[in-house]
């Protein structure tokens, strides 16, 4: 009787690392269709390929400065970035809702807040890799191996915090309505695009900017722009990342599990 004391408990532990990785290659399983890849990997080729007009006019095209600078801000930062998020932060809860792996997974041991965890490190971790390694490959096309006043280097981690912070958000997005992607594109195009580069006070209510003041103070002769800084960027994604785990967590708990999922 004593054994089966001390053993008994042992079979209720979670392991949060063996179910991390459970978790995650569900989330790839749900979210790897062909379709979804394919859109990656343009939006992957798209700096690359203006970075091969770039080059392959020589002299004529200019500071490779400023071109890394423009290519990076619109194209990765304000596109390329957020749209990977927001295919990899929705699509995973989609798919479990609409085949009841997510009902299946709430009634197991692990705790509902490390579900949204594991989705969320699944999601942010491919975001912010493939953007990064999209910088780093546009900016080699570009000015090969040199890193002109160390843009390249600075945006490689401005996008990938980028990269984490959208997929925070996004993923909070699906947990809260089913129409995630939609409200989604309307962000990242809207709000992102037109009103963040009018509006000032909206700068410190965007992912886009905050990757700015990450990558500013990286840059030589950089970090002089009037916008939220670096500190502030790093402690509102912190914030975006608790609070979509906290939120995740709650509707978890929720009987209706219909209602989350683009």
């Amino acid at each position: 009787m004593t054994s089966e004391r001390t053993t008994a408990p042992a079979h209720g532990r979670v392991s949060f690392v063996r179910t991390t990785l459970v978790l995650m290659r569900l989330a790839w399983a749900r979210t790897g269709s062909w379709l979804l890849i394919a859109g990656i990997v343009v939006l992957l080729l798209l700096p690359m390929l203006f970075s091969l007009i770039f080059a392959s006019r020589g002299a004529l095209s200019g500071d490779p400065v400023d071109f890394l600078l423009a290519r990076y801000d619109t194209i990765v930062s304000g596109l390329a970035t957020p749209l990977i998020a927001l295919l990899l932060g929705t699509s995973a809860f989609s798919a479990e809702t609409d085949d009841g792996t997510l009902l299946y997974l709430v009634t197991t041991t692990t705790p509902r807040w490390w579900i949204v965890s594991a989705r969320l490190l699944f999601a942010s971790l491919l975001t912010g890799l493939l953007a990064s390694v999209s910088v780093i490959s546009a900016g080699f096309i570009a000015v090969g191996w040199s890193d002109p006043e160390g843009v390249v280097s600075a945006f490689a981690v401005a996008v990938f915090y980028g990269g984490v912070t959208y997929a925070a958000l996004f993923t909070m997005l699906a947990l809260i309505t089913r129409r995630s992607l939609v409200i989604g594109l309307i962000y990242v195009l809207f709000w992102e695009g037109a009103l963040s580069d009018t509006f000032q006070a909206i700068r410190f209510l965007s992912v886009r900017k905050w990757m700015t003041a990450i990558a500013e103070p990286m840059i030589e002769g950089g970090g002089d722009s009037v916008g939220p800084s670096a500190t502030y960027a790093l402690v509102a994604a912190a914030v975006v990342v608790a609070i979509t785990v906290y939120i995740g967590g709650r509707r978890l708990d929720e009987p209706r599990m219909g209602k989350i999922g683009s």
